[in-house]
């Protein structure tokens, strides 16, 4: 039986994922409508932050490109993730716990600018923590049985 801990981080990892594939292929497939506001907010936060920096207009474009491609490729890891999750696959479990242990890397260096991207820290520490708890840990390796297929779990 599934852990209601893993099924609940699986649907989180599952809409997450596919907020973001839509966002990707949103901003690749409508790249003519969305480029010229993407570029324009993007000057505006450039010019807020760094006053001094000017970027080219190919610039803006390679950047848009890869946003766009980096969140379609985010979702669909963030799928995979959820998916293996749910169906209890322990390729599923160690790629959640690589994308939880990735955020807290990233976050440490968002943290000096956003201090409560400390709660993101803590969140994705408590993911690793209890995916690699043993008796979690058990519920991925676990073989079950003829018997257990047929007759179902006796354990409860």
């Amino acid at each position: 039986m599934r852990p209601l801990g893993v099924t609940v981080l699986s649907f989180i990892l599952l809409a997450i994922g596919s907020l973001s594939l839509i966002t990707g292929v949103a901003l690749i497939s409508t790249k003519e409508e969305s480029y010229p506001i993407f570029a324009e907010e993007y000057e505006k936060l450039l010019n807020q932050s760094f006053s001094n920096i000017s970027i080219t207009g190919e610039d803006l474009k390679t950047v848009y490109e890869m946003a766009s491609y980096m969140a379609a490729l985010y979702g669909i890891v963030y799928l995979l993730a959820g998916f293996g999750l749910f169906t209890l696959k322990e390729w599923g479990r160690i790629l959640t716990v690589l994308i939880a242990g990735f955020n807290v890397v990233y976050s440490i260096f968002l943290v000096f600018i956003q201090p409560l991207i400390a709660v993101e820290i803590a969140i994705n520490i408590l993911v690793i923590w209890y995916l690699m708890k043993p008796e979690i840990r058990e519920k991925f390796s676990r073989k079950i049985t003829i018997e257990e297929r047929i007759l179902g779990d006796q354990n409860p």
